[in-house]
């Protein structure tokens, strides 16, 4: 035992999370294994790595002691399981083939190195030491479990980037692009001078175009969801019951007159609450002009939410607040050395008894309503006791912060919501709805007919992924769970969700687990039509001085590589670059453009490429390539590995 303790007091909170994942892992095994002993145990395949199996023994593990962290999402967590579980099994087998191993100092090091960072950003917001630590601690807790992937993937990143070379035709043809301009003339025959209908596109040929070009579009397995949606939506009665509601509150809250303690008893009973100090300067206009008339604000009915405030205190009273401060075991103890400590002079180390003095720093709208009746009204040298979030406490104010109004009010928001009886009903239009709408989309699409709801559709593919709003079922938001539902189910699966005020029924209509992109039959008509009209107009174009109907000429100076079009917007991306890649006079080119055939000459260059400043320059082109392997490396080794992915509903 006292190995164990001498291991948590050195290692802290990496230990614990070991300990917290090694209990979970024997938990999880004991729930599989007991069964009874006539069951099979069923430990299903998750996803699959380079023909590795990953079970739900080794997933469900490792994806808890992410999960504990609360500051990460469901798909954050979701998708740092799969990241180290390509870690273990794919890149760091990869790695070690390579040479690339993380030592166990080097953990050490990183650790060290990313708790003092973290120290010195909270340090610099102002949080006090006692705080820091266990923040830091906690922080640690979480960048732990994939420090050794992220110290690996940069030690690779870098040998990868030691790799890159620049040889002097890359640098050259960088001087190039940014020290040349080009003059010339050119001869534009826009695509449309050849209708459409006067080019013959076959079946073949559009079929013969997709199968060439299908991989620069590959699918993700997608479903088609049909749904019907029941809006959770408030009766003529529930709306008279909330408005006669908050008005018996105010009546109740008129006749407690300037009694603050009861009056903030009713709001809270009714739902509402009391706050903290506010400015005066923060408050709404309407609720401003109340208070300044000596009136309390509503009730008022605003977008579909009633809204009532009443003014509990009104002083002007100090933004901040310095002092020093001492905790004590209980309240009796803190406010007999308060007592003393008026006494003294106000001085700390005069007390009968030594204490340890901090030194820390409020503002008064952060306060609770129960620390900011202490401090509202105290001055510079104030001397009190109070309770600090449970904690007894003794406070001298050392310093005040410039003044400002504050008020204190208790607050009444109530949304106008459906009631018990209101959701009740629904419920049962909805189960009889369920229960008529059968397993196909035809009988889905006769009970949607027969309840008078509308049909709609999305699309969910696996690949779906918003950064700020997660995984969706297409465009309808907070639509998680029904996009991992859809991931795994088949045709005709149906399913009921609740999602921001409303009920889903939605139906599996159709399922596409092909490789790439269906086939777009306008798009590449599109392509086709340029291709051929192309064709036909370059046979036209034997020179610059070639009679072409429909023919534009014009002229340009001055042109560079990072240009998109010659001067006033005329031309395009593809024949700037054509023109910018020429190294000779006098030789004319054909360009096939987005939306016109070109043939240009150029007929100067200028400017010039001192070629006795390659080498110099070799260094800061071969500098930001490696860098550019340093933030995409891990990327590219990552996207090698084979990885099919059987997450269901909850799991992804």
């Amino acid at each position: 035992m006292a190995t164990l303790n001498t291991l948590r007091t050195k290692y802290g909170i990496v230990l614990s999370i070991i300990i917290a994942i090694v209990l979970l892992a024997f938990i999880l095994g004991d729930q599989l294994s007991y069964r009874g002993a006539n069951q099979e145990i069923v430990d299903e395949v998750v996803m699959t790595i380079n023909g590795d199996e990953i079970k739900q023994s080794e997933y469900y593990p490792l994806r808890e002691s992410y999960s504990q962290f609360q500051q990460m999402g469901e798909d954050a967590v979701a998708d740092m399981t799969a990241r180290t579980l390509l870690y273990n099994h794919y890149v760091a087998p990869a790695l070690k083939e390579a040479g690339v191993i993380v030592a166990p100092a080097e953990v050490d090091a990183y650790a060290a190195e990313f708790g003092q960072m973290m120290a010195n950003q909270l340090k610099q917001y102002g949080w006090p030491d006692d705080q820091i630590i266990p923040m830091v601690q906690n922080q640690w807790a979480m960048e732990s479990l994939s420090a050794e992937q992220s110290i690996a993937m940069e030690k690779f990143a870098q040998m990868f980037a030691k790799g890159v070379y620049v040889n002097r035709l890359e640098v050259e043809a960088e001087l190039r692009a940014e020290a040349l301009t080009f003059d010339g003339r050119y001869v534009a025959v826009p695509y449309s001078t050849i209708a459409n209908d006067a080019i013959e596109i076959t079946e073949e040929e559009v079929e013969a175009y997709y199968q060439a070009n299908r991989q620069e579009n590959p699918a993700y397995d997608s479903r088609v969801v049909r749904y019907v949606r029941f809006d959770i939506e408030p009766s003529d009665e529930d709306k008279a019951a909330l408005e006669a509601e908050v008005k018996a509150l105010d009546a109740k809250v008129k006749e407690l007159g300037a009694n603050a303690e009861a009056v903030k008893g009713a709001v809270r009973t009714a739902g509402g609450k009391v706050g903290t100090y506010k400015t005066f300067a923060s408050l709404a206009s309407a609720v401003a002009e109340a208070f300044e008339a000596g009136k309390s604000y509503g009730p008022e009915l605003t977008n579909d939410k009633w809204e009532a405030h009443y003014l509990l205190s009104d002083v002007t009273a100090p933004v901040s607040y310095d002092f020093e401060v001492a905790t004590f075991d209980n309240m009796a103890e803190a406010e007999a050395v308060a007592e003393e400590l008026k006494a003294n002079g106000g001085d700390f180390d005069k007390l009968s008894e030594a204490v340890d003095v901090a030194t820390d720093s409020r503002v008064l709208a952060n306060m609770t309503e129960a620390q900011a009746k202490n401090f509202v009204n105290a001055a510079e040298g104030s001397i009190f006791a109070f309770s600090d979030n449970g904690v007894p406490a003794v406070a001298k104010i050392t310093a005040l912060g410039e003044k400002q109004r504050f008020v204190l009010t208790a607050d009444v928001e109530k949304p106008v919501v459906a009631g018990e009886k209101t959701i009740r009903e629904l419920n049962h239009e909805v189960e009889a709805f369920e229960a008529a709408m059968g397993e196909d989309m035809e009988s889905f699409q006769a009970a949607s007919d027969a309840a008078g709801r509308t049909l709609a559709a999305v699309t969910v593919n696996r690949n779906n992924y918003n950064a700020q709003m997660g995984r969706m079922a297409g465009y309808i938001p907070n639509s998680r769970q029904m996009a991992l539902w859809a991931y795994g189910a088949e045709v005709g699966e149906a399913k009921r969700f609740s999602i921001d005020g409303a009920i889903y029924v939605a139906m599996i209509a159709s399922v596409d687990t092909n490789k790439y992109a269906p086939r777009n039959d306008m798009q590449i008509r599109q392509a086709l039509l340029v291709d051929k009209k192309y064709a036909q107009i370059a046979e036209q174009l034997t020179s610059i001085e070639a009679a072409v109907e429909g023919a534009e000429t014009g002229s340009f100076a001055g042109v560079k590589f990072a240009d998109n079009t010659l001067a006033e917007g005329k031309g395009d991306a593809k024949l700037v670059g054509a023109i910018a890649s020429q190294r000779e006079t006098g030789r004319e080119v054909k360009v096939k453009g987005n939306t016109a055939a070109y043939i240009f000459v150029v007929d100067a260059i200028n400017g010039d490429v001192d070629l006795a400043t390659v080498e110099t320059e070799r260094t800061p082109l071969l500098t930001q390539r490696e860098n550019m392997l340093l933030q995409n490396g891990s990327t590219i080794l990552a996207s090698k590995a084979e990885v099919e992915d059987f997450r269901a509903e909850g799991t992804m």
